[in-house]
């Protein structure tokens, strides 16, 4: 119930995001700005340590809520892959060529920017990957959280919670509105592996392209499944051991088998950020507390749809519920023997997926009645929660190098450009554009 009690969290979620959907979309020059956007940044500002309006337990609890608020955003995007799924199992090499480019962007933009700002050996823990919590818990067992390289990764996981999203929502709309790249291929480089920072992207992307809409949800969700799914097993057998390798060789800085993990001065830094273990809950509070904030998200989905975008108000509340719904038995699958080695947002998105595949039963009445729903709608709850949550980490990142700014800009540009370059070559040679 702590979720629950601090019932502040949620209202100042709820006024940020109807000012947020009264601002609108607009663009300047190259750069649009959305909903989503100024969320993050007045949640960010209310949640600053130094104004005292949010306590360290409220910011807490929002980024708890934040995870489960996230699900009815991946059921939407699902529900646009099952009426496309036949166009994306004809772009099958360009979803797994992609992920080759997530990876081989990182290290192209990325570390040679840490090289030249002389990182040492947190490059590596920097520039392997996006680094999200499955990329920190791969250092972390290699080397140790203390470690060069598990600063590296950690610094990068704070600059990536702080202001990925809004990097990437910026990046995605710039670079789309130059018209070097198909939208087709933009949308596979938003599915970058975290959800927020994808939900930013095709934020961007269908203000760009409204004409595309569903299929650049189809898209991204697709790639963000993909690298999801399989990211962990690329990062591990491959990103990991050629940055590595690529590292050493450029710098002859080996690292001794037998080196015992450091213990540093950073090391409060690392400890402030790494994401505390939660209470453990029976099933029962669990699922009480998951219906509670997933009802409160489609509650503040339907407002946003209809302030924001014109939505009638019956239409959105029936599209709400079909997302809650659906994300609600994504959590009870996750919860299986058996099923629970896969995460709940797998699940919530497979079984959209599979709901809003031509033929299923209800499948009209469920794309019909949520087609109309926006996903910038379903998005700026997000990032309201999740700029609520940003103060916590403000600490931890005041006393980081700033030489990782740039890198994570860097290493989350590269990531953008070379999955979108990937798909772009591979959907072109597969006839698709």
């Amino acid at each position: 119930m702590e979720l629950l009690r601090n019932w502040k969290v949620h209202l100042f979620a709820f006024i940020i995001i109807i000012i947020a959907e009264l601002i609108g979309v607009h663009s300047f020059g190259l750069v649009v700005f959305l909903p989503l956007l100024y969320a993050l940044v007045m949640g960010g500002i209310l949640s600053y340590p130094s104004l005292g309006v949010m306590n360290e337990k409220m910011m807490d609890v929002a980024g708890k809520v934040m995870p489960i608020a996230m699900l009815v955003l991946i059921v939407k995007i699902g529900l646009g892959i099952g009426p496309n799924l036949h166009m994306l199992l004809n772009s099958g090499w360009a979803l797994i060529m992609q992920e080759l480019g997530h990876f081989f962007g990182t290290i192209v933009f990325g570390l040679p920017m840490a090289l030249a700002l002389k990182m040492g050996r947190e490059a590596i823990g920097a520039c392997y990957s996006i680094d999200r919590e499955p990329n920190v818990a791969i250092i972390a067992e290699k080397y140790g959280i203390f470690s060069p390289e598990g600063r590296g990764v950690m610094g990068m996981y704070i600059c990536g919670t702080l202001f990925g999203a809004l990097w990437i929502s910026i990046l995605s709309g710039i670079i789309a509105r130059t018209g070097f790249f198909h939208p087709y291929a933009l949308a596979m480089g938003g599915g970058i592996g975290s959800a927020s920072m994808m939900a930013a992207s095709i934020g961007s992307l269908v203000a760009v392209f409204p004409e595309e809409a569903q299929r650049i949800q189809a898209y991204a969700g697709a790639a963000n499944l993909m690298t999801t799914i399989l990211g962990i097993y690329f990062a591990l057998f491959i990103s990991l051991p050629v940055t590595v390798k690529v590292y050493e060789l450029v710098t002859g800085d080996k690292r001794s088998k037998n080196a015992p993990v450091e213990a540093v001065q950073e090391e409060n830094v690392v400890a402030d950020a790494v994401p505390k273990a939660a209470e453990k809950q029976s099933f029962g509070d669990m699922m009480r507390d998951t219906i509670i904030i997933l009802v409160l998200t489609g509650i503040f989905c339907t407002v946003g749809n209809c302030v924001g975008f014109g939505g009638n108000f019956a239409d959105s509340a029936i599209s709400s519920i079909v997302f809650v719904v659906l994300s609600l038995i994504g959590v009870l699958l996750a919860h299986v023997p058996g099923l629970n080695k896969l995460p709940i947002v797998f699940w919530a998105s497979i079984i959209a997926v599979i709901v809003s595949i031509p033929g299923f039963p209800g499948e009209a009445w469920i794309t019909q009645t949520t087609g109309k729903f926006s996903v910038l709608a379903a998005t700026t709850p997000i990032l309201a929660y999740a700029g609520l949550s940003l103060g916590k980490d403000i600490p931890a990142f005041k006393r980081l190098s700033w030489r990782i700014v740039p890198v994570a800009l860097m290493v989350a540009t590269g990531s953008f450009l070379g999955a979108t370059i990937m798909a772009e070559i591979v959907l072109h040679l597969e006839g698709i554009f």
